[in-house]
């Protein structure tokens, strides 16, 4: 199926955002979570639940539905993140998540065992300290790769596996952003959102230059700071994840 719905977050509002399309300007949905969490980073559908982040309480969150009022668990990983928890994404089996800030060593992708227990099963520092890529602030899932953005590059990337040193591709989007704050995948093009036009974007592939559509969500929200799809088969390639565990080198 074609994406029907599109879920994001905004950071102003505290809000999850269920938007039409890719992208109209009718909203189907909304939450507050601020009761839960005020510094909301990033959004996923999982095919049942929403998945959320944020920065504040440094947990991930697990909604039912798209969205029902009841919070069906959650998983600190303050122990691991010092406050830079800036994504999370699902990749059928296990929660891919990262931070600007972990406690050991930085910017990192991370691996989180199922929904959620606190195992981790592998991480990738992407940091100035590991891969010196960027700083890290949104991750998805895609066909066994791993779609992610950084902020200060302002740069789309394709990471190999979950996780390889292997960058597979990157975009530089500075010149329609100069925040991208969060992305997906939908199968055929990267929805991703930027805080400094507080704006919805869909970028053709992974990744061409080119931009399909967009939408300016300033009168809704300001800081769009995570996006999905609702063809959430689609973003997994209908494949459970082939991840085989490696050493953990958080």
């Amino acid at each position: 199926m074609a994406t029907t719905e599109t879920p994001w977050c905004g950071m102003a509002a505290k809000k999850l955002y269920l938007q039409s399309g890719q992208f109209s300007a009718t909203m189907r949905d909304s939450l507050d979570v601020s009761a839960v969490e005020s510094e909301l980073a990033s959004i996923e559908w999982d095919g049942t639940n929403t998945v959320f982040c944020g920065s504040n309480g440094r947990k991930l969150y697990l909604q039912s539905g798209k969205f029902s009022a009841t919070l069906k668990d959650s998983e600190s990983v303050s122990a691991l993140d010092s406050g830079g928890m800036n994504g999370v994404s699902f990749d059928s089996t296990n929660t891919p998540w990262s931070s600007d800030n972990t406690v050991a060593s930085g910017a990192n992708l991370m691996l989180q065992s199922g929904q959620f227990s606190a195992t981790v099963k592998t991480s990738l520092e992407v940091g100035s300290t590991g891969l010196n890529i960027d700083t890290c602030t949104d991750i998805s899932y895609s066909e066994g790769n791993t779609p992610w953005c950084g902020a200060v590059d302002d740069k789309l990337y394709l990471q190999s596996g979950q996780f390889s040193s292997i960058i597979k591709t990157s975009l530089s989007v500075g010149g329609v952003d100069t925040y991208p704050a969060g992305i997906s995948w939908d199968g055929t093009n990267t929805p991703w959102s930027g805080d400094t036009g507080n704006k919805l974007y869909l970028q053709s592939g992974q990744f061409s230059a080119t931009i399909k559509t967009s939408l300016d969500i300033s009168t809704i929200d300001t800081y769009p700071t995570g996006i999905s799809t609702d063809d959430n088969n689609s973003r997994l390639n209908g494949a459970s994840s082939a991840f085989t565990p490696t050493a953990v080198i958080f």
